[in-house]
């Protein structure tokens, strides 16, 4: 058969092999030729004008320049097909390539000083097989990037990365071995000739099948002689909040985001985290973060704790027994060490190093990350859930219901355990109170669980009891006159309903009648026992309770008159802070916030107004002065107590202030009023240093 152009051209390149040339990108028609010549296309050629990258001539004539007659265009590959021993191959940049399992390298081709392929993949292993086995060695094993199913690979894989999490919590690189080590071990082990996954596959199958663990690691081959034990106990992996134990991760990469240490937090239980949870960090950071605190202290607080090393070491022992907030706990040693007292903003908390503040991040339900970093009230504005009346469920567990009338169930559990995005959540079950029903509802922490419940058991008992409390309400002493005087209270900003004093009355007297012992009832035979014991005490509580709302209300009318018709520009300031407190304590809804005994005391807290107002007729510059050594404390009190609602915690002890807040009242502007526990303002002082 004819043969075709490519087959006659490679006929004539066989014999002609030092004829070719390659054209150069922006030159005209000059050709780079074989041994560093350069020759000219012929001007009668029929190529003169196509001017082809690669050409092969018949002739090379020399005249007045060296040009090329007869010539044709020719392809690359063709030279380097016919070409055979005289080509000169170089190889460069060996190099580990997981996804082929092999070492890879750039191959360069050329022939006669001109360069036929530049730059080519190839299988490095073959070609230098030495090489190629001490980088399958140090990257493939050493650095971990490699595929395999071997036993020995999870084994070493699992042993180095926890080592590395043990120097990312100690922040120190000296714990893991160098890296020489690991490639002297598998170096020992692995026979010459293997630079590839599959050679090395075949090998390992064989040589395991007498000794399984030929290439396990052992943890002592890869500890440092001088290496410290990094205890679980002083870097734990969880931190228990509320119940809930929530992974930590520890990361030692100055600053990087996620330097230090990271608390995973599911979105549906963010807004149970607190500041003072995340100020204690983990035990092993604890010294360096009280050391830090210490030395950001202004020079006149911080020359009292100095060598502050030392005094850091002594804080730390003392403060293994305590639950209060880092801050504070911190401040009460030393002031009981060195009997200086630390003001709260003279701590440096925000501007610490950013590995000794806890970074949250907060994942949902598919453990996908929805943010993170060390502001959680910034976490909290943006990624918070927050369910009704205060608290947030965690839906999923088979223990929910709704439209609960009647106890119909057994034991209610403490807690129950919850999946969320692989953390085991502590869930809290709980009554929920939905008006005109009660619901069984998994709850996010035990203390919104047991605020949450013991609304829902106060309305499952006035279901139970639907008789007695329709006879109870027809038969609330005073009611038509206490709906006149409680219509003038005022509305807490944010409500949005009228409170009924029917339900505020009822409700109190459930409280006081099944509730006033704090009881927790959790099963049938519990829930039933109560019903039975104090069913029949309804009509005693409800005279006793309607009776002190009365007198109650009747004394807040006559205060309300009274600071109305007090209307002396000198008497202004008093009488403005009168009826601040007026407010703050009687409002609609203040049945429902104030417990038994405090509501006790109203009368005393009105009677003193009453007084002070009678007084300020004849001392206002002395009740001014009071109200001046009070000022400061207020206001503390005021911006840490609106602080807390921001962040939607309860601080007992900052609530029960408050009412050391009304008896320091009366003690200072009607001392006339008979108190139950004189309260002096500098021990009112001393308590909010505690607090």
């Amino acid at each position: 058969r004819d043969a075709g152009y490519e087959a006659v051209h490679k006929a004539i390149l066989s014999g002609l092999l030092s004829h070719i040339g390659f054209r150069e990108s922006g030159s005209d028609n000059d050709y780079k030729g074989a041994r560093g010549s350069r020759f000219y296309l012929f001007p009668g050629s029929v190529l003169f004008k196509s001017k082809p990258k690669w050409v092969m001539a018949a002739e090379l004539v020399e005249t007045t320049r060296l040009y090329a007659r007869t010539a044709a265009k020719i392809e690359p590959r063709w030279i380097e097909s016919m070409a055979g021993h005289l080509l000169k191959r170089s190889y460069s940049e060996p190099h580990w390539q997981s996804r082929r399992g092999q070492v890879g390298g750039w191959e360069k081709v050329m022939l006669y000083g001109l360069t036929l392929v530049a730059r080519r993949r190839v299988n490095y292993g073959p070609i230098n097989p030495e090489e190629s086995r001490e980088i399958f060695i140090r990257f493939a094993l050493v650095e971990g990037d490699f595929h395999s199913r071997a036993p020995f690979w999870r084994h070493n894989l699992e042993l180095v990365e926890d080592l590395r999490a043990q120097e990312a919590k100690s922040r120190s690189f000296d714990i893991l071995v160098d890296e020489q080590v690991i490639y002297d071990f598998y170096d020992a082990h692995i026979p010459q000739g293997i630079y590839s996954t599959a050679q090395f596959e075949k090998w390992l199958r064989k040589a395991t099948a007498n000794k399984p663990k030929l290439l396990h690691m052992r943890r002592q081959d890869l500890l440092r002689d001088d290496a410290a034990e990094v205890s679980q106990e002083l870097y734990p992996d969880e931190m228990d909040i509320n119940g809930m134990r929530l992974p930590l991760q520890y990361h030692f990469e100055p600053g990087q985001a996620a330097d230090g240490v990271t608390l995973n937090v599911p979105q549906e239980v963010l807004g149970q985290i607190s500041e003072e949870h995340l100020q204690w960090l983990v035990p092993g950071m604890l010294q360096e973060r009280i050391v830090t605190l210490l030395r950001g202290l202004p020079k006149s607080l911080r020359r009292h704790f100095v060598p502050i090393p030392d005094t850091a070491a002594r804080l730390l022992e003392e403060l293994d027994n305590t639950d209060a907030p880092l801050l504070q706990a911190v401040g009460q040693h030393l002031q009981r060490m060195a009997g200086v007292y630390i003001p709260e903003d003279a701590w440096p908390d925000e501007s610490l190093p950013s590995h000794l503040r806890m970074n949250v991040r907060v994942v949902d339900g598919e453990g996908r990350t929805l943010g993170e970093g060390r502001d959680l009230d910034a976490l909290k504005k943006k990624y918070a859930l927050q369910g009704g009346a205060g608290h947030t469920s965690l839906p999923g567990h088979s223990v929910e219901r709704g439209d609960i009338t009647r106890w119909d169930f057994e034991e209610l559990p403490q807690q129950v355990t919850l999946n969320r995005a692989g953390i085991k959540l502590t869930g809290f079950p709980a009554l929920v109170d939905e008006g005109s029903s009660v619901a069984i509802r998994v709850l996010d922490s035990q203390a919104t669980a047991q605020q949450a419940h013991h609304a829902g058991l106060r309305r499952l008992i006035m279901l139970t009891l639907g008789e007695q409390m329709r006879y109870l309400r027809k038969q609330l002493p005073h009611l038509d006159q206490m709906r006149l005087q409680y219509a003038k209270a005022s509305k807490p900003a944010g409500h949005k309903a009228a409170v009924s004093l029917e339900e505020e009355l009822l409700t109190l007297i459930i409280e006081r009648a099944f509730l006033d012992d704090d009881s927790y009832v959790r099963s049938r035979s519990e829930f039933e026992s109560i019903i039975a014991k104090h069913k029949g005490d309804l009509m005693e509580f409800s005279n006793s309770s309607c009776q002190l709302v009365a007198e109650i209300l009747t004394l807040y009318q006559r205060v309300r008159k009274t600071l109305s018709a007090t209307t002396a520009i000198n008497y202004l300031s008093s009488v403005k802070d009168m009826q601040q407190q007026l407010d703050q304590l009687l409002y609609q809804g203040f049945l429902q916030h104030t417990a038994w005994q405090h509501l006790l005391r109203y009368p005393a807290y009105l009677k003193a107004i009453l007084l002070r107002l009678e007084k300020l007729k004849h001392a206002a510059q002395r009740d001014q002065q009071q109200m001046r050594e009070m000022a400061a404390f207020l206001q503390q009190w005021q911006q840490r107590y609106e602080r807390m609602q921001q962040r939607s915690q309860y601080d007992e002890r900052l609530h029960e202030l408050r009412w050391s807040i009304e008896e320091l009242r009366i003690s200072l502007f009607a001392q006339e009023v008979k108190t139950a526990y004189p309260v002096s303002l500098k021990r009112l002082q001393q308590r909010w240093q505690e607090l």
